[in-house]
């Protein structure tokens, strides 16, 4: 037996919101790009997160480092130093 009625639904005609732009959804961003930090800033923060991996997870690896927002070049010429200050900074171990 053959149908006589359609299931489907009717076309909405209404017209489509206004697509967001780029840069409103990176200043929503949950991590915000870390490349424009100064070099002294870009310490302080490497070696802020780097603290807060270590109570997280036990630690923190380069590829995590350029999901926070780090440039590879960034990581590379300040990640020794930053490693120095978090260690500074936690104070002795038990």
């Amino acid at each position: 037996m053959r149908r006589t009625s359609c299931n489907r639904l009717p076309a909405i005609s209404r017209s489509t919101a206004a697509q967001a732009k780029v840069p409103e959804y990176i200043d929503t961003a949950l991590v915000k790009p870390r490349s424009p930090l100064s070099p002294s800033e870009t310490v302080k923060r490497m070696a802020d997160d780097m603290r807060a991996a270590s109570y997280r997870e036990g630690g923190i690896t380069e590829d995590d480092l350029e999901r926070l927002g780090f440039t590879r070049s960034q990581i590379k010429a300040h990640a020794a130093d930053a490693r120095a200050l978090a260690h500074q900074l936690a104070g002795p171990s038990l």
